[in-house]
């Protein structure tokens, strides 16, 4: 099996956020709002690429390929980082994600997903050298195969070169909760977030590198 590891270039953006879409498929961050699928999967690929325009050259997009195929993503935001203006999200296009979908749904889910961040947003900062990573997916084609561990391990060492001290992200999934906890990351704040009779945990992690 032939591994890559590297940058993420600029043309591949779509491909990564169709990646990212797909490995989605099924996660309550998601289909709590969205629980139609086609809709649903609209709303993923509209938001990610979006999202992946706008901060492009902004966050640090990694990625592995298997046999020259595109098989993780993550995007990973630097101390320096600073979210991009309105204006700046509208140049790239963000309007277009309201046509994706039933705009109040739309304006809850992004509630949701900027509470759920909170958290390693405030860890941010407590001190310097302290990464956010704002994406982190594997297409589900390579899930089980231990890339996503080769990867997780391959941007750990991306962001010491950095200068970087420490890693925060969150999870929904109890799964990938365990598959963290197992490499040496710790929660740092739990809470639970409800949405239409639903509820679903949101895990803050750390891990100091």
């Amino acid at each position: 099996m032939g591994l890559e590891f590297r940058k993420l270039r600029r043309s591949e953006i779509l491909r990564a956020a169709e990646l990212a879409a797909r490995s989605f498929d099924g996660y309550e961050y998601f289909t709590n709002w969205f629980p139609e699928k086609e809709s649903r999967n609209r709303f993923q690929r509209s938001v990610i690429s979006h999202e992946y325009r706008t901060n492009y050259g902004r966050a640090d997009y990694l990625m592995a390929a298997v046999d020259g195929k595109m098989a993780a993503v993550a995007q990973l935001n630097p101390p320096t980082y600073r979210k991009p203006s309105d204006l700046n999200y509208v140049l790239h296009g963000w309007l277009n994600v309201y046509k994706s979908g039933d705009r109040k749904v739309i304006d809850e889910w992004l509630a949701m997903d900027a509470a759920a961040g909170q958290p390693c947003h405030d860890y941010q900062k407590t001190g310097p050298g302290i990464w956010y990573a704002s994406s982190l997916t594997v297409d589900p084609a390579f899930q089980g195969t231990g890339i996503g561990s080769k990867f997780l391990e391959y941007w750990e060492g991306y962001v010491r070169e950095k200068g970087g001290r420490e890693i925060v992200f969150f999870t929904n999934s109890r799964k990938n909760l365990d598959f963290y906890l197992k490499r040496g990351y710790e929660v740092f704040d739990e809470r639970e977030i409800e949405y239409g009779g639903k509820t679903m945990g949101s895990w803050s992690l750390k891990k100091v590198l």
